[in-house]
This record gives structure tokens, C-alpha cells and sequence, in this order.
């Protein structure tokens, strides 16, 4: 199994296949969301780092098939190509930010992307026109603040949403584009992971099973995207994710006051 038995118990490992299965559904039903779902669930059960870790692979290669669907690429990745480059930019630095940073302060950083994700609708009302007045220079800024999150965190939709939202992107192609840029963050960010020590090795390499899965699980998600009420599903993955946070919150809480207890 790639060394994964090696390294997770079979409970923890039982887990993990079933985060997946449900990432790769819910990725295939709407376009996005395999990262918002796997590595918040994920890191409920182990550290950030290693929620990202064995999630970087099937991220990539998710990804990748999403931004094949579709077709029309002209409207998508044609014209905003440039936002990956600057997502790969703040994904090398937050990549770097997450091999050095406490699991506490990640566990917190990742609910609070989580809680902007849950108030873009509110965030939205908001005087965004700069956006479509500067979509060069905004893009160059929301690109960057994506990747960080990227790196750091493996959640880097809020911004980028908000910011082709604010262009009034189609869905299909704001579907393509988002893929483009996660894949492009997940890239470097799995390159600087492998490069920093050997143990981050072994778990990039026993994700590959998990990363079949992924795929297998993407593919079930699109045959039931036009079976499923969008509005419904998004309902469903809103009430989740807010549950996410109030226990990433409290487990960072109990993990810092354990630590200030043995000092």
C-alpha cells in the first residue's frame, strides 16, 4: 500500500479513505472543493502538516481532470493564465511558512480561510469595483494571498472566488481557471515538500492510493452532478464547514492549554 499502513493505523486509515471518497464526490458535483473538504477532516485526526501532505497528490491530479471538462479554454485559462503564476509565487512561501509554523497557529489560519469561504457572500456587498477597474494588478494581489493560503494551509479558494466572481466569470470557466490554479500551487508546493526531508517523502508516496481513490470518487461526483440540487449540496457544505471551524478552533485551544499546563 505505498508504505500508508506503515504509517496510519487501520482505523485512521479507514478515515482517510472515507475524506476522500467524499472530497472527490462533492469536487465532481460542483468543480471545486476536494481541498475545503479532505484537509480540514483530515487534519481533525492528525497535524496540518500531514493533512496537507497526503493530500498534495490527489489535489494535482484532481486538478488536472477538472480543468480538462468543460472545453472553451479561450474564455478561462486563455485570459487569466497569469492569476497561477502568481498563486505559484505565494504557494513557494507558504509552503516554506508551513514546515516551520505550529500546528496551533496553522489550525487557526485554516479556520479562519474557512470562516471567509463561509462570509463571501456578505464580503461580497462590499465596494469591490477596484477589481474590475484594475484586474491586472487585483489579480496579482488576490493570486498571491491564494497561494499563501495555498502553501500554508491547502485552502486557497476564498480569494480566488471572490476575485473571478467579481469579474462575473461563467461557472465553467471559473471552474477551469480554479483548477488551473490549484494545480499549479499544488505542484510547488508538493516539490518543496519533497525536498525537505525524507519523511515528507514517504507520505507524498503513500497518498498514491488515496489519489486513485480521489480520481475514482471524481468521476462518480460528475455522473451525479446533474442529478444533485446544486443550492442543496452548497447548503450541506456550509453547515459542514462551519462545524470545521468550531472544532479546529477548540482543538488548537485544547492543544495551546495543554502546553502552557506542562510548562
Amino acid at each position: 500500500m505505498f508504505g500508508i499502513d506503515s504509517l496510519f493505523s487501520p482505523a485512521l486509515i479507514a478515515a482517510l479513505v472515507a475524506i476522500i471518497l467524499v472530497g472527490g464526490i462533492a469536487h465532481g458535483a460542483v468543480g471545486f472543493g476536494f481541498p475545503l473538504i479532505s484537509t480540514p477532516l483530515i487534519a481533525l485526526l492528525v497535524d496540518v502538516k500531514t493533512a496537507v501532505l497526503i493530500t498534495v497528490v490527489p489535489n494535482i491530479l484532481v486538478n488536472s481532470v477538472s480543468i480538462l471538462r468543460g472545453g472553451n479554454w479561450r474564455e478561462s485559462i486563455g485570459k487569466h493564465w497569469p492569476i497561477a503564476i502568481w498563486v505559484v509565487a505565494g504557494t513557494f512561501v507558504g509552503t516554506h511558512f508551513l514546515l516551520v509554523a505550529p500546528p496551533e497557529l496553522l489550525q487557526l489560519l485554516l479556520a479562519a480561510m474557512i470562516v471567509v469561504f463561509l462570509l463571501q457572500d456578505r464580503i461580497r456587498q462590499l465596494d469591490w469595483s477596484w477589481i474590475r477597474r484594475n484586474p491586472t494588478s487585483a489579480g496579482a494581489a488576490f493570486g498571491v494571498l491564494a497561494g499563501l493560503f495555498s502553501g500554508a494551509v491547502n485552502v486557497s479558494a476564498p480569494p480566488l472566488v471572490i476575485y473571478f466572481m467579481m469579474l462575473q466569470l461563467p461557472a465553467v470557466a471559473m471552474t477551469q481557471i480554479l483548477n488551473l490554479c490549484f494545480m499549479a500551487g499544488k505542484v510547488v508546493q508538493g516539490a518543496t515538500l519533497s525536498l525537505s526531508g525524507t519523511g515528507n517523502i514517504r507520505l507524498l508516496a503513500a497518498s498514491l492510493p488515496l489519489t486513485v481513490l480521489a480520481i475514482a470518487a471524481l468521476f462518480l461526483g460528475i455522473q451525479l452532478q446533474k442529478r444533485m440540487s446544486r443550492e442543496i449540496y452548497l447548503k450541506l457544505l456550509r453547515s459542514t464547514l462551519a462545524a470545521f471551524v468550531v472544532l479546529l478552533i477548540g482543538q488548537s485551544v485544547m492543544e495551546l492549554a495543554r502546553r502552557f499546563h506542562v510548562a
